[in-house]
Parts: C-alpha cells; sequence; structure tokens
C-alpha cells in the first residue's frame, strides 16, 4: 500500500506554492505552471490532494519529533538520555518557549492546515472554471479527504491547547482559507470551545462527502472520519454526542478486532499487517533510500525510530578478564538510540521482577566456537533470566509488555548483519545496573537496523483502531450501562491474552473497579477502563489525550516520580499545554497570545 505516499510527499511544495500567491507575483508565461493556469486537469487537483497528505510526513510530526522529542516525553512512554538539549524540560513538563523541538512541530501543525486549505481552494477554483459534469463526484471525494486533513491537523494541534475543560481557554487560530494579505498571516487564537466547533464542522462536512467512499485504506474514508469525530467529540468533553457516532461504527464499519496473531504483528515495519481489519486510519510510511532520513523538509518514511532504536547486544564485544562487564563498549546500533521505556511503564505492566544486576561469566562458553545468543562468555543472572521467561509464559506480566517493549538479554532481534541476538541496555544505562532500560519495539525494524533503511522507517502509524473506538464507547457507557462498558473493556482485554474477543474468559474483569497489572499504589490498580486505554495504546501517542481529558497528570506525576533529568513537579494546569513558540511571537504573528504562564 505504499504507491501513493511518494506522490503525497513530491507535490506538497508545489502546492504551496501555487494557490494564494497571485497578489506577489505577476506570471506572463503561460507555458509555465501559475496560479493562473493550476489546476486545470483533475489530475492537478490531485496532486494538490496529495500534498495535503503530505502534512503529516513533516519534520515536527511523522517524520521525526512528534513521538521521541514530543508525546513520549509529555506522558512518560520514554525516560531518555538527551538531557542535554531541551528535551530535558520537555520530558518534565516545563517546556521552554524556544524549544526547538516544540517550535517545529507547531510551525508543522500550521503547515498541514495550510495544505489542506490550498488543496481545498484548489478543489473549489477547479470546480468554478474546469470541471466537467461527470467530475462532479470526484471533487467531493477530494474535498472529503481534504476536510479530513485539516481536522486530523488540528486534532495534532491540541498539544498547544489550554486544558480541554477551559471553553474559554486559548485554542488554536480558525484558520479556513489560504492567507492573500499580510493580516490574514496574523490570524488571533480561538477559545478551545470555538476551535472544537470549528473541527466538529469540518468533520460533519467531510463525512457527508466522503460516505461510501472506503476502499482504498491509504485515503480517508468515511470510517477515517467519523473514528476522528468521536475522538473529537470525546476530547471536548461530549459524550452524547460521541455515543451515536461510536455505535455507528462499531455496528456498521465492518471493522473487527484482528485476532492476537495479527496484533502482535501489526506496529512494526511489515506490510503483511498495515491497514488490517481493525485500522480506521493509519499514517502510511515507506522506506526511500534516495532521501536523508528526516532531515529534509518532506520524506516518505519515518525519521522518529531512530531515536529510540533499540540497542541489540554485540555478539563481537571485546573480552576483559573481569566478572563485570559494564565499562565496556557492547552495544551497537542503527540509530541515536536517546529513549528507552520508562522502568515504570514496566512495572504498571505487571512485571514485578527488578533489574538482572551485572553479568557473571558463563561457565559453559566455548571460545573456539562462534558467538551467538547461546554461547557468550558473559550472561545475566540464569535464575533470573529463567524467572523472566516463567512471568512471560504464566502472563503474570500483561502480554501487550512484550508486543511494546524489548528486554535486555531476553528478547531478540537481528543485528547488522542478520545475526540473532539480544536487546541490550542503553549504553548510558550500563554502569547503573538497578535500571531495567528496556528498549521500545512498536515502530521499529526487528529485521535490522534503521540506517539500513536511510533513517527513513515504513512501519505505518494507527491514528484511529477498533480498539480504540471500543474503549471510548466503554467510557462513554460506564456510569449509565456499566455492564456493556465493562464487556467491551474485556474484549480489548481477553485479545491481549489471546482468548476468544466475544466469549466470556479466566481473566475477565468483573467490575470497573476490578483489580488490575499495575502497581498497588498506582491510580490505575483498580481503574481497567484507563488501565486498559493505557495498555492496549502504549506508544501509540494517545496516552497524552487521555491524560489531558481526564485530567489525571498530577497522579501519573506522582506515579512516576523521576526521570534522567530528575524530579517531576506538577505545576499545575499549565503541565498539560505547550507553550507557543517565542519566535511564533516576536517574529511572526503578534496577534498570538502565549499558553498559560510561559
Amino acid at each position: 500500500m505504499k504507491n501513493k505516499i511518494n506522490r503525497f510527499i513530491y507535490t506538497a511544495f508545489l502546492a504551496t506554492t501555487l494557490v494564494g500567491c497571485s497578489d506577489f507575483f505577476e506570471v506572463t508565461d503561460k507555458g509555465s505552471i501559475s496560479p493562473d493556469i493550476f489546476p486545470t486537469t483533475l489530475d492537478q487537483v490531485d496532486l494538490m490532494l496529495n500534498a495535503s497528505y503530505a502534512g503529516s510526513h513533516t519534520k515536527g510530526l511523522y517524520t521525526f519529533y512528534w513521538f521521541p522529542m514530543g508525546v513520549y516525553l509529555y506522558d512518560n512512554t520514554s525516560n531518555t538520555d538527551a538531557t542535554y538539549d531541551s528535551r530535558a524540560n520537555q520530558m518534565s513538563n516545563n517546556t521552554d518557549t524556544d524549544c526547538e523541538y516544540n517550535a517545529q512541530t507547531y510551525c508543522d501543525v500550521l503547515r498541514w492546515i495550510e495544505l489542506s486549505n490550498a488543496a481545498l481552494e484548489g478543489i473549489a477554483d477547479y470546480r468554478e472554471h474546469y470541471a466537467v459534469e461527470n467530475e462532479a463526484a470526484a471533487l467531493d471525494f477530494m474535498k472529503g479527504q481534504a476536510l479530513f486533513n485539516r481536522a486530523l491537523a488540528y486534532w495534532h494541534g491540541q498539544i498547544f491547547f489550554e486544558i480541554e475543560s477551559k471553553k474559554d481557554g486559548l485554542g488554536l487560530p480558525l484558520i479556513d482559507k489560504v492567507p492573500k494579505a499580510l493580516d490574514e498571516m496574523m490570524p488571533q487564537r480561538a477559545t478551545t470551545e470555538q476551535t472544537w466547533d470549528f473541527v466538529i464542522e469540518t468533520l460533519k462536512d467531510a463525512i457527508s462527502l466522503l460516505k461510501g467512499h472506503n476502499s482504498d485504506p491509504t485515503r480517508a474514508t468515511e470510517w477515517a472520519a467519523k473514528g476522528l469525530l468521536a475522538k473529537v467529540y470525546m476530547q471536548a468533553r461530549r459524550p452524547v454526542e460521541a455515543k451515536p457516532i461510536l455505535e455507528d461504527i462499531i455496528n456498521n464499519s465492518g471493522k473487527k478486532l484482528v485476532p492476537y496473531s495479527v496484533y502482535s504483528n501489526m506496529f512494526y515495519a511489515d506490510e503483511a499487517y498495515e491497514f488490517n481489519e481493525e485500522s480506521l486510519y493509519e499514517i502510511d510510511m515507506t522506506m526511500n533510500d534516495k532521501q536523508n532520513g528526516p532531515w529534509g523538509g518532506f520524506t516518505t518514511g519515518s525519521g522518529m525510530p531512530m531515536v529510540f532504536a533499540p540497542w541489540p547486544l554485540n555478539l563481537d564485544f571485546r573480552d576483559r578478564p573481569s566478572t563485570t562487564e559494564y565499562d565496556i563498549i557492547t552495544n551497537s546500533t542503527g540509530g541515536w538510540g536517546n529513549n528507552y521505556v520508562h522502568d515504570k511503564n514496566v512495572r504498571r505492566f505487571g512485571f514485578g521482577l527488578g533489574a538482572p544486576g551485572n553479568r557473571i561469566k558463563n561457565p559453559d562458553f566455548k571460545s573456539g566456537d562462534p558467538r551467538s545468543i547461546t554461547n557468550l562468555p558473559y550472561i545475566i543472572d540464569p535464575a533470573y533470566y529463567q524467572r523472566s521467561l516463567e512471568i512471560r509464559q504464566n502472563k503474570e506480566a500483561d502480554p501487550r509488555l512484550y508486543i511494546s517493549a524489548g528486554q535486555p538479554y531476553v528478547d531478540t532481534m537481528k543485528d547488522s548483519k542478520g545475526k540473532v541476538t539480544f536487546y541490550d541496555r542503553s549504553p548510558g544505562m550500563n554502569n547503573q545496573p538497578d535500571i531495567l532500560s528496556w528498549n521500545h519495539k512498536k515502530f521499529t525494524n526487528r529485521e535490522g537496523f534503521e540506517n539500513q533503511l536511510n533513517f527513513s522507517s515504513p512501519a505505518n502509524y494507527p491514528i484511529i483502531r477498533l480498539a480504540d473506538i471500543y474503549l471510548l464507547y466503554a467510557e462513554v457507557l460506564k456510569d449509565s450501562d456499566p455492564s456493556t462498558a465493562l464487556e467491551y473493556i474485556n474484549k480489548i482485554h481477553r485479545r491481549a491474552y489471546d482468548y476468544p474477543i466475544d466469549q466470556p474468559s479466566p481473566i475477565d474483569y468483573t467490575s470497573l473497579t476490578d483489580r488490575t497489572k499495575a502497581e498497588p499504589d498506582d491510580h490505575l490498580a483498580n481503574d481497567p477502563l484507563k488501565y486498559e486505554r493505557w495498555a492496549e495504546l502504549f506508544a501509540e501517542g494517545q496516552w497524552w489525550f487521555d491524560i489531558r481529558r481526564w485530567e489525571i497528570g498530577e497522579q501519573e506525576m506522582k506515579y512516576f516520580k523521576n526521570n534522567r533529568n530528575g524530579s517531576l513537579i506538577w505545576r499545575g494546569i499549565d503541565c498539560y499545554v505547550q507553550p507557543i513558540p517565542k519566535t511564533e511571537i516576536e517574529r511572526y504573528n503578534g496577534n498570538i497570545k502565549q499558553s498559560g504562564n510561559y
């Protein structure tokens, strides 16, 4: 399903430079592409539409920063060694106003909106001046897609909103056209309520135009738009309006939860599991060895996994006459590998075993034989290794832990030579044997290194999937119909443990306050709904939105306590919102008000 992405990306610049420029350039050469003659064919309109899809493939979003320099830090999905730059403040929810990562994300959200508006204006102009009668339906479909992309850009932009419960808080500017004059390039921020209303109306229009268009999963569909609308209603604290949309998706979309065998493989760089029956919408990625990874303006693949690339054990590490080998280089990686899973997440999944401690000499090592995972000079404590396997095999820990994270010295991957090796610890952790330092697995390449793919991962990113919809539906029903809510929570829970989804199982929750796998002092310990949303959607960029919707940021900080940058401090409501970049206010748009007390 990678056939359209290259066109999405390479036409992005073309689209943005051809719409809304007639006030600034006088074009006399009619043989060149200009606003005077573009778009004049349906194919040219489609180029502009493709550019609206390219909005997600920018440096500040799914090409590079969105997870590892953004939501993974805000919601404590990751811990990171990269405390030498602005990530130190980001991971403590105290982002600086001149943070380059935050600034790039803010700008790219606005660029995504601009690309979508450019497509909408191109569609309208072509319809008015060049379209023939039998093209009306195709243009309606195109318009629906561009509206969806604009709404999706606003959905991502909500990380800059004030907390959603403040209807008069500051949202994003309402931008529904390409600016053609200087004053139109300096819009003010709307209120949170006005922003959500704008997004909701945009999606309603998209749904009417996308109705019946569900055959191409790389394009926005009716069900993708309905899924996003349901999520927006929930985030806007309007569950009554979300309920019929959620029920429509559940009953009429034809989507279903995929079995565990598919679920456990669908987050990696494997086309066999993309666009499966559970997916309502996912951002399509493809590797392109002619692109310089994530450092360009747009790319067809994702460089995000470079930052949280797993650390595989180097089978040829140097041997020294020592019983502790944490002082030597034992790792190699195809990326930076800055981010690793925060230890408290591993424990929240139910893994109660401590860290493995220092490695010991392997009494069975055969120095004359090739090294492999079964023939290494240094190993972890065999009793610890065996107990780790028992925890997994007996499902004492949530099985989703092993889909989301790789356990050092226990889980395996392939190195750059195709050899099977263990996941290892980040080198920065090797002198701290009390830290777990599990690797990220979702969206990484299990068959080699990221630099073998030119730092351009082809792993797709699920934005809306049926499991998310089921759990949102349970959230809507938890007070009015707790038994049905519990059943939808259990459907997700059963699939995680590889039981039939629609039949009672031995691991079912018996109430909405039943015990979960979370630690006893965790606020998710007796809240299956919140725990299942966290566990099911772990590392998919959804938890930060849940934290903000439920206003549980303070409880989260009390649970995680600290990170590599130090102790977590709750500063109140400002922790839920990121600042508008200082350069935006000082250089470009003095009408923009700053968020909170930044």
